[in-house]
């Protein structure tokens, strides 16, 4: 079955291969796509990061000039900001510059730092294979030991409670020290955290019946998607992350994020839903109540799709247990574990997880420990 990807999923991927220590072969490998589409996707971004996969139609030369007037405007403002963030780092020896570029490798470009810093990038990336000196590999094994405590807390304890564990474990190790390691690899105690709703069923908007009726099984691939909104905290703020769920395969078959929890964020997800699967006539689409979803625009697309639509009963969560679930997987794996600074790092985190990860690496008992992805092409396989 041949694949197709959206704008959204092909600049997610570059940003995998720029952001990440993993070479474009490897990231194309676990996304399963071929190499040479994976770079020409590069190529696209690299000439034009501020539209990139529109076609290759050509600009008018106003239309051209502003852009490049824009890119320069970009290019200025991030070595402003990285001069800005690097002004103690700029007379340091190489190891300490290198190590504020890999602090900072997800907010600038690795090349414009070491332009402004006045190092090279193979000096860079001979740094982050050089093997770590046993003061250093001590120090891992510290963190190490700190991030697990601080999660089987809950993110709870602080440096007082970390470091009375640790001595309780036998570790010679003072409050200052876990204090300055967990500082310097973000580790931030929160003894609440907070709630953000996702679902609005106040509306004038018509609903639909419970169709599903938490029947949470399916005889084939695209007989039912389940779809939810969920919440990422950043340092930026939120970012709302919805989800389209295969019942049959468990796999994520549409996704999108935003800043705004809006009907185009839904719209979006479902687009690329149907975009990536190109599921025939007749799934049944089940989500809550909220207003992104009872929309009118939303209830089009459905139509548009030959889909039918689902919706959990008033005030009851379980009626879209499955999906909600795999929210609550998302956040037990990935975030309640990462420190976001920014949206777009967020993004590059979940696209790795959703398209590498749980898609096409993570088994799932439920389907006799094979991968969705697995379960997906199994199915085929047996029955076209």
């Amino acid at each position: 079955m041949a694949n197709h990807y959206d704008r959204e999923f092909k600049a997610q991927a570059v940003q995998l291969v720029l952001t990440q220590q993993k070479t474009g072969a490897q990231v194309a490998r676990e996304l399963g796509i071929p190499s040479k589409t994976l770079y020409a996707w590069v190529a696209a971004y690299k000439a034009d990061p501020v539209e990139p996969f529109v076609g290759s139609g050509h600009l008018k030369a106003e239309d051209q000039a502003l852009r490049d007037l824009q890119r320069r405007i970009r290019d200025l403002e991030e070595e402003n900001a990285i001069l800005k963030k690097s002004d103690a780092h700029l007379h340091q020896r190489s190891e300490v510059i290198f190590r504020f570029i890999h602090e900072h490798r997800f907010t600038f470009s690795i090349t414009k730092m070491c332009q402004i810093l006045d190092v090279s990038r193979s000096g860079y990336y001979a740094w982050c294979h050089r093997p770590p000196s046993t003061r250093a590999q001590a120090r891992a094994r510290r963190v190490e030991r700190i991030r697990a405590v601080f999660t089987t807390s809950g993110e709870r304890y602080g440096s007082p409670k970390i470091t009375a564990v640790l001595r309780r474990e036998g570790e010679r190790i003072s409050q200052k020290t876990v204090a300055r390691l967990m500082h310097d690899h973000r580790l931030r105690s929160r003894v609440t955290r907070k709630y953000k709703a996702t679902t609005n069923s106040r509306h004038t908007w018509p609903v639909h019946e419970n169709v599903l009726n938490r029947t949470f099984s399916a005889d084939r691939p695209h007989a039912v998607w389940m779809a939810d909104i969920t919440y990422i905290p950043t340092e930026e703020g939120w970012l709302y992350l919805a989800s389209l769920q295969d019942l049959y395969t468990r796999k994520i078959v549409g996704w999108a994020v935003d800043r705004r929890m809006t009907q185009d964020l839904v719209i979006r997800a479902l687009d690329r839903a149907v975009i990536h699967s190109r599921p025939p006539a007749g799934v049944l689409h089940h989500s809550d109540r909220g207003s992104q979803y009872a929309a009118a625009a939303y209830q089009e697309r459905l139509q548009q799709y030959g889909m039918t639509a689902s919706m959990s009963r008033k005030g009851n969560c379980y009626d879209n247990a499955m999906i909600e679930s795999w929210h609550s997987l998302l956040k037990k794996e990935l975030i309640y574990l990462t420190k976001f600074r920014t949206r777009a790092e967020a993004e590059v985190a979940i696209f790795a997880y959703i398209e590498i990860f749980y898609n096409r690496q993570r088994i799932h008992s439920a389907l006799d420990y094979q991968t969705p992805a697995e379960a997906d092409a199994a199915y085929h396989a047996r029955y076209g």
